[in-house]
């Protein structure tokens, strides 16, 4: 989810199914895309078949067992940040973006284990427009305080980590014979084999530490009850601004990075794909910025992105890297930035050198022109990329808090319409739609109906959907407990998921839903 101040964005530019984009570039095929409006929340991937712990898709090395991930000393258990005063509204993180229109920051929500700022997704992030003066933008995030001040120092994940942890078992994916055009067949069937997923949103998204969104930290309990239910991938968004050194090293705080790496054993352990990220960085006024001269930014990315593989090195291919979310800019700077991702986690070696990464365009907006400029860079035809882009199909459900009865046939249309759309403008990749979902505040009933078919959708066009999941208004699992909390929409999404991997290229309607 793209932040930019202190207020929900609604999402890159968003296809609607058939409404034009409000300044934006229309997209083809009768879907248009929803100007340059920047959404927030994540989507999770909804998609079926469960992969079974340490079974191997075919193609690509693995990476030898026993080798640990680097990345800094042991955190001390449960050193605790230093600076952690938090403020309210749209206060400035530490090294990070200025909320400019700031959401009422104290107020609280309660949803699923932890409480959240009031509005929904994510906490800092900004409708682009605005708002005024400390209301949130129709369908907002999270809302609420960020915290101010310093380095993380220390915080870890429940029960620290012992850093080195060895990553375990897995399967290996990456490598293998380009499909014609440039795209690896192996990837779309790892796709395939990660539906449905679900992102641990607003927690180490946040910033200076894992708990200022007011979730607890992530632990085990957690991730287990995630695959338990039936989810097979798992998004984990990072903000490293507040625990990144000075230039021209830029060092990553060593405990912040083992509680990273930490969490994402347990994923795998779990037996789930994992995925981790640089979130906020590219939000407008993030250090991932699009000035005259990109050349030190360019060093920067390369800089963070060395550290973040070289922590993952060791890992099996079943944790992928993604380079950003939602980038607030795009064009020539932000193709410079995907391509010094790409080769810096390149250049580390080993599993690094075929691991999957997940590349996305401007605000990972589901527009042809974003996903077209993207396309362009010049490390297009490594046969290990996937693509991103966030959804919230359609808006005015899946970003409003105001209520809309959704489930009529022109609903279900408008819903395959935009998901073959998107198919038409990559196709031949593996798609992954990083963030999606539905407000709280809409009908239990239209959000079960509206999952159902989005998660069956998806997944018959050959996507993963990933539910985004930020704790309190998307939030589906308690995050202390692992209990579900709308047991009746997990159960919609792996479903649906199960039902369009069975079912190919055969989209819900109102009729046969």
């Amino acid at each position: 989810m793209t932040q930019t101040s202190g207020l929900p964005s609604t999402g890159g530019v968003i296809s609607t199914g058939g409404l034009t984009p409000t300044g934006g570039v229309s997209s083809t095929g009768g879907v248009s895309a929803t100007g340059g409006s920047t959404r927030t929340g994540g989507s999770t991937p909804t998609g079926g078949s469960t992969p079974t712990g340490g079974s191997t898709p075919t193609g690509g090395s693995t990476p030898t067992g026993g080798s640990t991930p680097t990345g800094g000393s042991t955190p001390t258990g449960g050193s605790t940040s230093t600076g952690g005063s938090t403020a309210t509204g749209g206060s400035r993180p530490a090294g990070g973006t200025t909320a400019t229109a700031g959401v009422a920051g104290g107020t609280t929500t309660t949803g699923g284990g932890g409480t959240t700022a009031s509005g929904g997704r994510m906490g800092g992030s900004t409708a682009t427009g605005g708002t005024t003066g400390g209301t949130t933008a129709t369908g907002g995030r999270m809302g609420g305080s960020t915290a101010t001040g310093g380095r993380m120092g220390g915080s870890t994940a429940t029960g620290g980590t012992t850093g080195g942890t060895t990553a375990t078992g897995g399967s290996t994916i990456a490598g293998g014979t380009p499909a014609t055009g440039g795209r690896n067949p192996a990837l779309v069937a790892m796709v395939k084999a990660m539906s449905p997923g679900w992102n641990l949103g607003n927690s180490f998204d946040g910033s200076p530490n894992v708990t200022s969104w007011g979730n607890p930290a992530p632990n085990q309990t957690l991730i287990n009850a995630v695959k338990a239910a039936g989810f097979n991938s798992m998004r984990i968004p990072v903000t490293w601004t507040s625990h990144i050194g000075a230039a021209p090293s830029y060092t990553i705080n060593a405990a912040w990075m083992a509680s990273v790496v930490q969490t994402a054993q347990w994923a795998i352990d779990a037996g789930l794909y994992a995925f981790v990220n640089t979130h906020h960085e590219a939000d407008a006024g993030g250090w991932v910025s699009f000035p005259t001269d990109p050349t030190p930014v360019v060093a920067e990315v390369t800089a963070v992105w060395t550290q973040i593989a070289t922590a993952f090195k060791g890992f099996d291919s079943k944790l992928m890297l993604e380079c950003f979310n939602e980038p607030s800019g795009g064009g020539t700077d932000l193709n410079d930035y995907l391509v010094a991702c790409v080769n810096a986690i390149r250049g580390t070696g080993g599993a690094n050198a075929t691991r999957v990464i997940m590349i996305q365009g401007q605000g990972a907006s589901p527009s042809s022109s974003g996903i077209n400029s993207a396309l362009k860079i010049s490390v297009i035809n490594d046969p290990n990329l996937i693509f991103s882009v966030h959804t919230y199909q359609p808006t005015n459900f899946g970003l409003s808090t105001n209520p809309y009865p959704w489930g009529s046939a022109s609903d279900y249309t408008g819903m395959s319409s935009s998901v073959t759309q998107i198919l038409g403008w990559l196709p031949n990749w593996g798609i992954v739609i990083g963030e999606w979902g539905s407000e709280s505040a809409q009908a239990l009933a239209n959000r079960v109906a509206h999952a159902y078919a989005y998660a069956r959708d998806t997944s018959a066009a050959g996507m993963c959907p990933m539910w985004w999941d930020n704790g309190g208004s998307y939030a589906i699992f308690n995050r202390t407990t692992g209990a579900q909390t709308y047991p009746t929409i997990v159960n919609a999404l792996v479903t649906g998921a199960q039902k369009g991997l069975a079912n190919p290229g055969v989209y819900s309607t109102l009729a046969s839903p």
